[in-house]
């Protein structure tokens, strides 16, 4: 049976393991990311590999990474991980390691990762959202993935949904609205009058803990978040019109976050008619968790082959 690396190169953490052809993931670990240092991450990434390569005889690794990742397995941009902005991490890592590197879009890798063996196995019209530190995305149209002009297709995380004439513009971007990090805890510490970045919040579940014991700003925060989430789920419905919104990331793991974007989105289909007339895509939580980046980066290298 054939072996494959997984790598998926999150804002907090490197995962790693690998996957089978057929999906298994036979092993599996991590370790945490320097996301503003770029020579770092790609130290770790050469020792991640060549460690396997060594215990597994593996020579092929596929890669989730942020970014948009155009059709020559460059990226255009890097996400959340800003030190890595420009640098040729497929060419640099495959000359450092003699293995064959493939890129992916980490929202794309959920998204092949759920259509192989998750949420979206009998969806041929889907997208799939990220919610992460940031929101990523990905598109399904009659069974493929939609890449467009320069890969970027499905970065719902960079559309704007506000124009502030005073903070950088990537602060009305759809990720600093409905992100887990970005969106929900960065409304919930300005909420506190909180600007010093690094003593924020960050813990989603202190968050979710304070709003159950009443705490206004904690409740209020959420509520903005859930409603933030909606209009970005109904824009894309409207947009796209698939058969299922697919939602990534921890918060979808999370049973009561779930339970209020949808009561949200309901609440907006109730305020807009000629939206409610046409119906809503089923919204879903990715059943493959943390797992997926990995699994689909692989999946992707097998439908190449």
């Amino acid at each position: 049976m054939e072996k494959y690396v997984g790598i998926d190169i999150g804002g907090s953490f490197i995962k790693y393991g690998i996957v089978t052809e057929t999906g298994e993931l036979l092993f599996s670990d991590k370790c945490p990311t320097d996301r503003t240092n770029s020579e770092r991450v790609i130290d770790k990434l050469v020792d991640i590999i060549l460690k396997l390569k060594h215990e597994y005889g593996i020579d092929r690794v596929g890669i989730s990474i942020p970014g948009v990742i155009n059709k020559n397995n460059k990226m255009l941009t890097s996400g959340a991980l800003d030190g890595m902005y420009k640098v040729d991490v497929s060419q640099i890592l495959a000359e450092r390691t003699q293995t064959h590197i493939v890129l992916i879009n980490d929202a794309n890798a959920i998204a092949y990762a759920e259509k192989w063996l998750g949420a979206a196995k009998h969806s041929d019209n889907f997208v799939c959202l990220p919610l992460g530190t940031g929101v990523g995305g990905a598109i399904f149209i009659n069974g493929h993935l939609i890449k467009g002009r320069s890969g970027a297709a499905g970065e719902f995380g960079m559309m704007l949904m506000g124009l502030g004439k005073h903070e950088p513009i990537a602060y009305e971007s759809a990720s600093f609205y409905c992100g887990a990090v970005a969106g929900l805890c960065r409304i919930y510490n300005l909420k506190l009058g909180n600007k010093d970045i690094a003593t924020w919040e960050r813990d989603i579940k202190v968050i979710l803990e304070l709003a159950e014991s009443g705490q206004q700003a904690a409740q209020e925060s959420l509520s903005e978040f859930y409603e933030n989430t909606a209009v970005l789920l109904l824009n894309i419905s409207l947009t796209i019109d698939p058969e299922a919104i697919i939602i990534g990331g921890g918060i979808s793991e999370n049973t009561t976050i779930m339970s209020g974007i949808k009561a949200a989105v309901d609440q907006l289909l109730e305020r807009y008619s000629d939206m409610s007339a046409l119906g809503f895509p089923e919204i879903k939580s990715c059943v493959l968790g943390n797992t997926a980046g990995m699994i689909g980066a692989v999946y992707q290298m097998i439908e190449k082959q």
